[in-house]
C-alpha cells in the first residue's frame, strides 16, 4: 500500500465518520403517468399500478406506486447530471442533497469546496485519485408501505461505509454504500436502501470496446409472456415461478434507465461507454433489476402480493443484443411471509442473485 493510498483511505473514512444527512425533496408527488411509464418500460403486468378497481379488489386504497419505483422519484435531474460532470463524470447528482434536483446548493458545491454531503465528497476523492468509472453492485430494498398517488416523497441519505480497496474484474476500486430513507409528507417511514457502488480505475493497458456487430433490431417489446395472476394454493417451500424472458434490446435499456430517472451515460450511451467503461456497449441498469426482480415475485403472486424485501447483487452485466432469463424458488413459508431465491442469468453466467420476502395471500 502506497503513501497515496494510506492518505486517501484516511481522508475516506474520515467522511464515513461524520455521519452528516443529506435530504432531497421529489420533484414531483407520486403520479400515474409515471407509474405507466415505469410498467410499460418494464413490461409489468400488475394492474395495482394503474387500475383503481384492481388495486381496490386488493384490499388497497387506490392505485400504488411499485415498490421496487422507490429511487426513481428523488433521481436527479439531467441539467443537474451536466453541470456536475467535469467532477464526477455521470454520477455526482445521485448523491443526494440540493445539487442533484435544484442545482448546487451553498452546502454541496459542484465544485466540491465546502461540500457537507460525505457521500459526495468520497465520490469527489475517489475521481480525483483516477477511480473514476462507477458500477452499482448491490441493491437492498426494505419496504415499509406501499406509497400511493398523491404522496410526495423525500430521501434522507447518509454515507455508510467504503471498503478497503479492492482489486476487482473491472479494476482496482472502492466499494461505497448509502443508506437512503424514504419518508411520505407525514415522515412516515416508506422504505429503507443500501446502495453500493463500485467506483474504479478502468485499467490503462485494457483497449476501448469494439462496437458490437450489427444485425436487425429485434421487436422492442421489452418482456414476453409475462402475466399477474392469483396463486391457486398458498406458497409452499421448492415452488417455482414461471421462467420470464427479457431480450435486452437498446430500446429496452435506454427505456427502463429513463423510466427509473436514471440519466446515466453507460444506460444509453454507447460510445461513451465503450470509450469510458471499456464495455461493449450500453447495459441495463440496477433499478430495472430490481424492478424485474420483484416482478417475478408479483408476476407469480398475483396483484394482492406485497412485497416486504429485495436485496440483490449485480454480477455480470446486461449488454444489448443478449437475453436475461429470471426465475424464483420458495425457500421459506412463515408467519404469513415468504421468502424466495431469484436468479438472472444471461450468456455471460449469472447477472444477479438475490433474496425476496413478500406476503403473498393463499
Amino acid at each position: 500500500m502506497t503513501t497515496d493510498t494510506v492518505e486517501l483511505d484516511r481522508r475516506l473514512q474520515e467522511c464515513v465518520l461524520r455521519g452528516t444527512a443529506s435530504v432531497v425533496r421529489a420533484r414531483y408527488a407520486v403520479n400515474a403517468p409515471m407509474l405507466d411509464m415505469w410498467a410499460d418500460a418494464l413490461g409489468d403486468p400488475n394492474p395495482v399500478y394503474r387500475d383503481a378497481g384492481a388495486a381496490a379488489a386488493t384490499g388497497r386504497a387506490g392505485i400504488v406506486a411499485p415498490p421496487t419505483m422507490v429511487q426513481a422519484w428523488t433521481m436527479p435531474r439531467l441539467s443537474a447530471l451536466a453541470a456536475t460532470l467535469p467532477q464526477v463524470p455521470g454520477y455526482a447528482p445521485y448523491l443526494g442533497g440540493q445539487v442533484a434536483n435544484d442545482g448546487p446548493s451553498p452546502t454541496d458545491r459542484a465544485d466540491g469546496k465546502g461540500a457537507d454531503n460525505p457521500a459526495a465528497a468520497v465520490h469527489r476523492l475517489l475521481t480525483a485519485h483516477g477511480y473514476a468509472a462507477r458500477a452499482a453492485t448491490r441493491c437492498r430494498q426494505e419496504y415499509h408501505r406501499e406509497a400511493a398517488v398523491g404522496e410526495h416523497l423525500t430521501c434522507e441519505s447518509v454515507l455508510t461505509t467504503v471498503s478497503a480497496r479492492k482489486q476487482t474484474a473491472l479494476g482496482a476500486g472502492y466499494f461505497v454504500t448509502t443508506r437512503m430513507t424514504f419518508r411520505n409528507g407525514d415522515e412516515a417511514d416508506v422504505a429503507t436502501v443500501d446502495w453500493t457502488v463500485l467506483c474504479f480505475r478502468t485499467p490503462e493497458d485494457r483497449p476501448a470496446a469494439a462496437p458490437a456487430a450489427a444485425a436487425d433490431p429485434p421487436p422492442p417489446t421489452p418482456a414476453s409472456g409475462r402475466t399477474c395472476r392469483p396463486l391457486a394454493a398458498a406458497p409452499r417451500v421448492g415452488d417455482r415461478t414461471p421462467v420470464t424472458t427479457i431480450p435486452i434490446t437498446p430500446t429496452f435499456v435506454i427505456a427502463t434507465a429513463f423510466a427509473t430517472g436514471d440519466f446515466y451515460a453507460a444506460h444509453h450511451d454507447a460510445d461513451w461507454t465503450r470509450g469510458s467503461l471499456r464495455r461493449p456497449g450500453i447495459f441495463t441498469n440496477i433499478l430495472a433489476t430490481t424492478g424485474l426482480v420483484g416482478g417475478v415475485v408479483t408476476d407469480w403472486g398475483g396483484p394482492a402480493t406485497r412485497l416486504l424485501e429485495v436485496d440483490l447483487r449485480l454480477l455480470a452485466p446486461n449488454h444489448t443484443g443478449d437475453t436475461l432469463t429470471l426465475d424464483g424458488e420458495v425457500t421459506a413459508v412463515h408467519d404469513g411471509e415468504t421468502t424466495l431465491r431469484v436468479t438472472g442469468t444471461n450468456a455471460l453466467g449469472p447477472h444477479t442473485r438475490a433474496t425476496v420476502r413478500a406476503h403473498i395471500p393463499a
